[in-house]
């Protein structure tokens, strides 16, 4: 069984509209209201890969009561939280190939529901092969709270995979997860320094490597991924799509890097699949959404180019 974690869920609202610009009034083409969170993003791809999987988190008022409803009705199994203030909504316009994203920043978590939340969050871990952790933290809870529930895994020998931003993703990484994967934004405020030059790239991920991280898969869009593992550094080229909503692709792409880990891909299997999540998410129109029959033809897509292979780690 895998663990999906998404502290601070939304539903989000999208609308689709022509000539997007400040300051004006205008009329959606679409719109479409979901349970939102990069946590149920990866939820709901594992669902469509087959896989058992159990999302859990904070939830409150009528945004959590709409939220357990559409993972209820998409038959997700799910434990969380509930907590007194109400979930966050998210906007997103959407404008050609462009989206504007407006966040809501969260509800206040009290002390009390975040012991709840990890006394639910140790027993469900002693179940999981596999823990994937998404996204931000809602206000009230500690900066290194990630990092608490990476060691909480660790002691009951669980991987998990790491997706955030800023300073949970840096307190995160003092835990010590299994994967990490940061887009090329996170990795520079990760390393404090610019990642501008391959040099400094493959030198950030060793730094990421030598603290005992497995695997850093480094997103880098349309221009594919940089993986490192403990003895094998390549890179990962993507083909030329039309995306329809690349929203998510990160999601599903680390949903597909839970599902290789699961089956006990070696890592250049692993990133190729991940990777066919990713791309499939992008063609998709719902966010969170892949084509399973798909994937072997888009992995078919997929190339890895091996970088310094066979030298030696310092």
């Amino acid at each position: 069984m895998i663990v999906t974690v998404t502290l601070n869920p939304s539903v989000d609202i999208s609308y689709e509209v022509e000539k997007f610009q400040q300051g004006g009034i205008f009329r959606a083409r679409e719109s479409q209201q979901t349970a939102g969170g990069k946590g149920l993003n990866v939820t709901r791809v594992l669902k469509q890969l087959d896989v058992p999987v159990i999302a859990t988190g904070f939830l409150g008022g009528k945004n959590g009561e709409f939220i357990q409803e559409q993972l209820e009705r998409e038959k997700v199994a799910s434990s969380f939280i509930e907590i007194k203030e109400t979930t966050r909504s998210c906007i997103a316009i959407l404008e050609k190939e462009t989206q504007t994203e407006v966040l809501g920043p969260g509800p206040w978590v009290k002390e009390e529901e975040i012991k709840g939340f990890l006394e639910g969050y140790s027993e469900l871990v002693k179940k999981a092969e596999l823990i994937c952790i998404s996204g931000s933290l809602p206000r009230g809870v500690p900066q290194d709270f990630y990092r608490d529930l990476v060691k909480i895994a660790g002691d009951s020998h669980c991987r998990v995979l790491l997706d955030s931003s800023g300073a949970p993703l840096a307190e995160g990484v003092k835990g010590t997860p299994y994967l990490l994967k940061p887009n090329l934004e996170e990795m520079e405020s990760l390393l404090g320094k610019g990642t501008g030059k391959k040099e400094n790239l493959e030198e950030g991920l060793r730094d990421l490597i030598k603290t005992g991280i497995q695997v850093v898969c480094l997103s880098m869009g349309g221009d594919g991924a940089l993986i490192m593992g403990r003895e094998e550094f390549f890179r990962v080229e993507v083909p030329a799509i039309k995306a329809e909503n690349p929203v998510g692709s990160g999601d599903a792409m680390l949903a597909g890097w839970a599902y290789g880990l699961l089956k006990g891909y070696n890592l250049e299997k692993a990133s190729v699949f991940a990777t066919a999540c990713g791309i499939s998410n992008a063609l998709e129109k719902k966010t969170g959404r892949i084509n399973p029959h798909q994937l072997e033809e888009i992995s078919g897509q997929v190339k890895i180019v091996p970088l310094n292979r066979g030298r030696k780690r310092k």
